[in-house]
């Protein structure tokens, strides 16, 4: 198991040098509500800032406190409004920066746009934008939780901190389910198995595969892709030109693979408070919330003291 040990935690907290400054990014109450609990949890007050809109959506940013030469840290949890929530961090980041601040270092659980990390036809890779936009603001450093892709370290050239929720996710089934060990994990999609295999190994479960779900769509008969005709024409192709055609493919009935019967079915119903969810959990009771503040405020804390960063990672293998 690699649980990050509470007792060890706790008595580190409070123990942060001077020259620390903590902010909220924006208005959000899922924001505020994390930064509050990092900002008990390190023993400092929140920084002062004021963030808002004007009246044709504007941001402005007011840092209402000296941050010279400072380690500043800005929590941002991505609302529904990602757009907004992108600007408000980067003038935050850039106010931070031409105020003259030491260190600017990002705490952003859920990266933005991380699913966009591959050329997809005509698209872009828009985390790597977003991830140069994020250096050329000012930011000095990232924290952030369970990237989509680990592979979007590499679009920074800044170091980044990707931490892990899963202990607090593997202790609230071993805690909350009393029954846990008659319990199978059931990943909803094939791409997702790997993530479930790694939390079934370490809750010495078994592993099922929802096979079949919905996924998004990528049509090709929409963007002029088929050229040359698919009509063949020997006349106008070349032989040497002829590229086998591909088979499309044809999602088969949603079915799970592996031994579900008469035991219980853990899916997700289990989320971090890293983004807002409150309708969620009004719409769906047996959404349940886990609170990760202590391990982002212990790798700020680390980081500002310049400490070790690797007691967060113990027992984390590559494919976790």
């Amino acid at each position: 198991m690699f649980c990050v040990a509470s007792s060890e935690l706790e008595t580190k907290m409070n123990i942060t040098k001077g020259g620390l400054v903590l902010f909220s990014a924006n208005s959000n109450s899922s924001c505020m509500e994390l930064s509050k609990k990092i900002a008990e949890r390190l023993g400092v007050e929140m920084g002062k800032v004021q963030v808002y809109q004007e009246p044709n959506r504007e941001t402005r940013v007011q840092i209402q406190e000296s941050v010279r030469g400072k380690d500043v840290f800005i929590i941002q949890t991505v609302s529904k409004d990602v757009n907004t929530t992108i600007m408000e961090l980067l003038i935050m980041v850039y106010a931070c920066k031409t105020s003259c601040a030491k260190s600017i270092t990002g705490v952003i659980p859920y990266f933005p746009y991380s699913k966009q990390c591959k050329m997809r036809k005509r698209g872009s890779i828009v985390s790597k934008l977003l991830a140069s936009m994020m250096c050329k603001a000012g930011l000095t450093h990232l924290i952030t939780m369970d990237l989509h892709q680990k592979e979007i370290q590499g679009f920074f050239n800044i170091p980044v901190d990707n931490l892990r929720a899963s202990p607090f996710l593997l202790q609230y089934i071993q805690e909350e389910i009393p029954d846990y060990r008659n319990a199978v994990i059931v990943a909803k999609s094939p791409a997702s198995a790997k993530r479930a295999q790694s939390f079934a190994e370490r809750l010495r479960l078994g592993i099922a595969v929802i096979h079949g779900e919905a996924q998004d769509a990528e049509s090709d008969l929409v963007d002029g892709r088929h050229s040359p005709p698919m009509v063949r024409n020997a006349a106008a192709i070349h032989p040497s030109l002829e590229i086998p055609l591909l088979i499309p493919k044809e999602k088969p009935p949603i079915t799970v693979v592996g031994d579900v019967g008469g035991r219980i079915a853990i899916i997700v119903v289990v989320v971090t408070n890293t983004i807002p969810h409150e309708i969620q959990k009004l719409q769906c009771p047996k959404i349940k919330t886990v609170d990760i503040s202590m391990i982002l405020s212990e790798a700020i804390r680390r980081i500002h003291n310049g400490e070790s960063m690797s007691y967060l990672f113990r027992n984390i293998g590559l494919d976790d």
